[in-house]
């Protein structure tokens, strides 16, 4: 049933991996049952130190930060992705940059909730490869979650242009390109490039949109993250398939129409 269940998600674009809600909501025994009843080719994925006051616990309980604790005690390697590590000091920044794994940035979620800023430039700096998300869905936007990636960097730092380095011409292709990478890599997905063998997920944007139309050719991307939205994006195809067209899913009324019927049930 199991391999049933695997190949039904295969076909779907999905990925079979193992996610812990949060160290603090999983005992160590829980932790380690599950890493060594499962594959090992599995990715990992695991809330952790979102908060100042889960750092704290975590200090009173074990002594360690949680990110320090986790290393301590889990083989962390490069499938693992370690979500919303907000409060990472600079040996837990370390400890991540050297061992591979993704740190899953969920910036608008941490903005809206008011958790902090993670120490992006320093990871980058020390080689740290990371994906972004939207854990609690108060946005789903790439724009946004990007644009506030660089943007926190510079309200923490009172300084412009953060996250750039010797390779990259634009801000943009730290970003954009190290989101891509990330996510690939967080997902366990042959995702994030065009390029024969990987599964064919593209963004098309709107050339007629004055913010694009208006880009010459090598700033279009850094045009749409700095100046752009969602409503930019014209079609969306994943694996092979067409979803998004001229702005618009072929379910987005029904689905409308359902959630609406939610909220007043809900209300």
């Amino acid at each position: 049933m199991q391999q049933s269940l695997d190949k039904q998600l295969v076909d779907r674009g999905h990925q079979t991996g193992l996610c812990f809600h949060s160290l603090r909501a999983t005992s160590p025994e829980q932790l380690s049952h599950v890493l060594s009843s499962s594959s090992s080719s599995l990715p990992v994925h695991i809330h952790i130190s979102e908060q100042m006051k889960e750092v704290n616990d975590c200090v009173a309980w074990s002594g360690k930060r949680p990110i320090q604790w986790l290393y301590d005690n889990c083989a962390v390697d490069e499938r693992w992705c370690l979500v919303r590590a907000t409060h990472a000091d600079p040996n837990e920044v370390a400890l991540m940059a050297n061992s591979g794994a993704i740190a899953g940035l969920c910036l608008t979620t941490e903005a809206n909730l008011g958790d902090g800023i993670f120490p992006a430039v320093e990871y980058h700096e020390g080689g740290g490869q990371f994906g972004i998300g939207s854990d609690s869905h108060v946005s789903l936007s790439v724009v946004e979650e990007l644009l506030w990636l660089e943007c926190g960097q510079r309200l923490r730092d009172q300084r412009r242009n953060r996250l750039y380095g010797p390779q990259s011409k634009k801000i943009v292709d730290t970003i954009f390109t190290g989101a891509l990478r990330g996510g690939s890599q967080a997902l366990g997905q042959r995702i994030g490039k065009i390029e024969a063998g990987l599964r064919a997920d593209w963004v098309v944007l709107d050339g007629k949109d004055p913010c694009t139309a208006t880009a010459a050719e090598e700033s279009v991307l850094n045009r749409w993250i700095f100046a752009g939205s969602n409503r930019q994006i014209s079609d969306v195809m994943v694996k092979g398939k067409w979803v998004i067209r001229d702005g618009h899913h072929a379910q987005e009324q029904a689905s409308a129409e359902a959630f609406a019927d939610v909220l007043k049930t809900l209300l």
